[in-house]
């Protein structure tokens, strides 16, 4: 739980829920005709506004939550079963005895 994603996916998925509680609410309002200040037609955008980005959201999070699932954590290194190395190094550092002998070779320099 120490992934900063599971945190923020968390926030996401609260807030998206949230909304869709809010859309619900305001349509059931409307259907069980309860005297509201807003015209219908303001309820019903207002309504399918907040459930689209609720939904939105709780996609957003769900993502967001599996992604941070599948990284690996930080400071834990993966190592390559066959060859025994870390798959990302570097090639190894050529020793100084290669190096100065190709300089040689080339001949001198100007």
């Amino acid at each position: 739980m120490n992934n900063p994603n599971n945190n923020r996916s968390l926030l996401f998925g609260v807030v998206g829920g949230y909304l869709i509680y809010l859309a619900y609410q305001l349509m059931k309002d409307m259907i069980d005709e309860i005297p509201s200040t807003m015209p219908k037609w303001l309820i019903i955008v207002v309504s399918v506004l907040f459930a689209a980005i609720g939904v939105t959201l709780l996609v957003f999070a769900w993502k967001m939550w599996k992604k941070g699932r599948e990284e690996p954590e930080e400071g834990r290194v993966e190592i390559d079963e066959e060859t025994g190395e870390k798959p990302n190094d570097p090639a190894p550092a050529k020793e100084a005895g290669e190096e100065s002998a190709k300089t040689d070779q080339d001949g001198p320099e100007k």
